[in-house]
């Protein structure tokens, strides 16, 4: 039977001789020295060089609608989380849903170009200006969905209590299709804030 591909002369992560690997309909049907030499067709052979194949990378935390805006509107002199924090409410006004697809399209092709296929990112639900975010990464998950699992996370970063909106604007978003939810209880006003945030973040 034919494969659709055959990567020949692999390296795995574990080290070792290198390998060759067959695919067939999508999946890793084998992995062992000297497939090729056995004379399967392929559809497609790659010669891997000795270099390198692994799974693919995964992100499990970023923050896509705040992708490749260092320096906007100034850039963090303290290089703290408060001043972060405090520097993105200064940029979300003049946030636009153009400008927000285009640099995280291009953040996307930088991941998948060095191995990453899978991100989990978050997406500010604090008030309107964050939903702006929202309504971005959406066209953009759906955008890159072939070769990218993109994951949104509705974070209300100012504070599930702390911020008027985030509540209602976190349910919002994930009525719009956001994937799951997200939280910051260490930047509640008392420990019981934070603690009782946790509890109706999971909730809902």
């Amino acid at each position: 039977m034919s494969l659709d591909l055959l990567i020949v002369n692999a390296r795995l992560p574990e080290g070792g001789t290198p390998v060759d690997i067959a695919v067939r309909d999508g999946r890793i049907v084998e992995v062992a020295p000297g497939i090729a030499a056995r004379g399967t067709p392929a559809a497609e052979t790659i010669d891997a060089a000795g270099n390198l194949v692994s799974p693919p990378f995964v992100d499990a935390h970023f923050h896509m609608d705040s992708t490749l805006s260092y320096g906007m509107p100034r850039i963090n002199r303290s290089g703290t989380l408060l001043e972060g924090i405090a520097l993105w409410n200064e940029l979300k006004p003049e946030l636009t849903h153009e400008a927000l697809v285009e640099r995280a399209l291009l953040y996307c092709d930088w991941a998948v170009a060095r191995g990453l296929l899978a991100i989990r990112s978050h997406v500010d639900t604090s008030d309107e200006h964050g939903m702006k975010g929202v309504e971005a990464l959406l066209s953009v998950r759906d955008k890159v969905k072939d070769y990218l699992d993109l994951q949104l996370v509705a974070f209300p970063q100012d504070g599930l209590y702390r911020a008027p909106a985030a509540k209602e604007c976190t349910i919002r978003a994930l009525d719009m299709g956001v994937d799951v939810v997200g939280g910051i209880p260490h930047f509640k006003r008392t420990m019981e804030d934070g603690r009782r945030s946790v509890t109706e973040l999971c909730e809902i």
